[in-house]
């Protein structure tokens, strides 16, 4: 996108609004489909995961859930901020605590892997 004479803050100011309206007509179309009936969250989601995360960025993000692993220079905090970020593309791996143990044991480092496999 080329704003001639715009400065980078004005520019993210102008593609916000712009995704702005656009979720909102998003919100205005899906209401429309689903009219008379009131619209659930779950519902609204997936209208929006369809529309702004085509299904392979998701199913791409799912698998970089399943595989993540904490990197040498990645503290514990940091790995378990990328991972509740990536959680979100696999609510089925998420809703069974014995698949969530074996993704942090496979990916956290020696110190946490002990204390994960007794988990199991």
């Amino acid at each position: 996108m080329n704003l001639v004479g715009c400065t980078p803050e004005n520019r993210l100011k102008y593609i916000v609004s712009l995704l702005c309206w656009q979720c909102l007509n998003l919100v205005e179309v899906t209401k429309e489909a689903y009219e008379p009936k009131e619209i659930t969250w779950a519902e609204f989601q997936r209208e929006f995961d369809d529309k702004y995360r085509p299904k392979m960025y998701r199913d791409k993000k799912r698998m970089e859930f399943l595989n993540l692993v904490q990197g040498d220079e990645q503290t514990v905090a940091e790995y378990e901020l990328r991972f509740a970020a990536l959680a979100k593309y696999a609510p089925e791996a998420v809703a069974h605590r014995r698949i969530v143990v074996i993704v942090l044991s496979r990916g956290c480092g020696q110190r946490l892997k002990g204390v994960l496999q007794s988990e199991l």
